[in-house]
């Protein structure tokens, strides 16, 4: 099968990160079927996705009408996998981010389904260790999405040490028909690029803070107004060229002695988190949201990046 052939599209898990997965799919003209194991999950989904495309027309990122596209998307019931699995061309799975979990839902596609490409949302685990025990590893394939997945342009597709050179490319041409920016990951490795960078940035970030040289606020504008208001439209391999690879190589020099290299996360972030301060989700975070419900702070972080996609966008063309 070629990707122009491609009409189906099935999304197995409704959550924060589904229900973007979900609305790329059917903004790129595909139908999408989105499985979850509750009908409350799967209306929460579709009314998210219809506020988004709503959003979306509001800052002119759709070619048709929020009620076009939505009219693309299905919702079933998991227990209806078996039906779901019949009608659809390419698997997307977004469920929790627990081994065994993933591992079971392969599985259980892998014995429906033997003509299918399978690909898995995980932002941790190798394809490698997902695929084990099936009996074609060869079509499993990673998708590593970044939260907001309906906004953010990047994808990472990364591999398993079984997963065929015909499925990566496949998948990647998938990504390009709906919209995305597919980085091909070309090593078996944990994190993958994006998180393994992040994961720097985050141990650095901790030092930081848990020796008093800036507080979180500060940090915040910090690197929101260095360089990180260059990222949106310069990524750092082109900044690196316009300083000077010369400059670069004498700061590497002298500053890679001196970062930190903890192996556990921040005592700080640790006591955060067994106060349940989680964040938005828990109303309180690095920063208090009390009075503020989620859906509005995170409608207010999601115009930012609109306005920021809408950027990107045009200087991509």
């Amino acid at each position: 099968m070629k990707v122009v052939d491609i009409k189906n599209v099935l999304v197995i898990g409704a959550g924060t990160m589904g229900e973007g997965i979900v609305q790329n799919f059917a903004q790129s003209g595909l139908m999408v079927q989105v499985a979850a194991r509750h009908q409350e999950t799967l209306d929460k989904c579709l009314k998210q996705v219809e506020y988004n495309l709503n959003q979306f027309k509001e800052f002119k990122l759709l070619k048709e009408e929020p009620s076009v596209i939505k009219s693309r998307i299905k919702s079933i019931v998991a227990s209806n996998l078996t039906t779901a699995l019949k009608e659809c061309d390419y698997v997307v799975e977004t469920v929790p981010e627990v081994l065994q979990t993933k591992k079971e839902l392969l599985s259980q596609i892998d014995s429906l389904r033997q003509d299918i490409v399978i690909a898995s949302n995980t932002g941790s685990f190798t394809i490698t260790d997902l695929a084990e025990g099936l009996k074609n590893p060869g079509r499993v394939v990673g998708l590593h999405y970044f939260n907001p997945a309906h906004i953010i342009p990047a994808v990472e597709i990364h591999r398993g040490q079984n997963t065929s050179d015909e499925v990566v490319e496949f998948t990647r041409a998938l990504m390009v028909k709906s919209g995305k920016k597919p980085v091909l990951v070309r090593k078996v490795l944990p994190g993958f690029v994006v998180n393994r960078i992040t994961g720097a940035m985050e141990r650095e970030i901790d030092f930081l803070l848990d020796n008093g040289v800036i507080t979180p606020e500060e940090l915040d504008v910090a690197l929101k107004g260095s360089f990180g208001f260059r990222l949106a439209c310069m990524g750092p391999m082109e900044a690196e060229d316009m300083i000077g690879l010369d400059t670069a190589m004498r700061v590497g020099e002298r500053i890679f002695k001196v970062l930190s290299n903890a192996t556990e996360p921040s005592p700080d972030l640790v006591a955060k988190v067994k106060k349940g301060e989680l964040g938005i989700k828990s109303g309180k975070g690095w920063y208090d949201y009390t009075g503020k419900s989620k859906t509005d702070v995170l409608e207010g972080i999601n115009r930012r990046l609109l306005r920021q996609l809408a950027l990107f966008n045009s200087t991509e063309k």
